[in-house]
């Protein structure tokens, strides 16, 4: 491979890196978006199935009615239960690592900023 073909591989390398960082940063919002969803429903899902479970009346009446039907249920409020929990989690740490990585690429996009035009001075001049 020639340095020159080598150089040219380097730059694409970077071309691409750069693109899929700003990329990144542009769905970020959505991103953001879903983990704000996942932090309100989350904990509303939690409350209701927690008061669906403590009820005396409901599990009861599901038992009553068909204990395969009441097994099914309590089985629903369990993986709900849990399900709940992990997306209350998941998008509470992927909102802070969003909230992170806006202060790093406002920072790199800063730097690349200023290192442009330093390049661009110095060339042109």
């Amino acid at each position: 491979m020639t340095k020159k073909e080598e150089s040219a591989e380097r730059e694409s390398l970077l071309e691409m890196i750069d693109n899929l960082v700003y990329h990144v940063n542009m769905e970020r919002i959505w991103f953001n978006l879903l983990c704000v969803t996942s932090i309100i429903i989350a904990p509303i899902s939690l409350f209701f199935t927690i008061f669906m479970i403590l009820h005396p009346g409901i599990l009861r009446l599901m038992f009553r009615f068909d204990f395969r039907l009441g097994l099914i249920t309590m089985a629903y409020f369990i993986i709900n239960l849990f399900v709940a929990t992990l997306w209350f989690i998941v998008g509470s740490r992927e909102f802070r690592f969003l909230n992170k990585w806006s202060y790093r690429f406002k920072r790199y996009f800063s730097l690349k900023e200023e290192l442009d035009k330093e390049l661009q001075r110095e060339f042109e001049g």
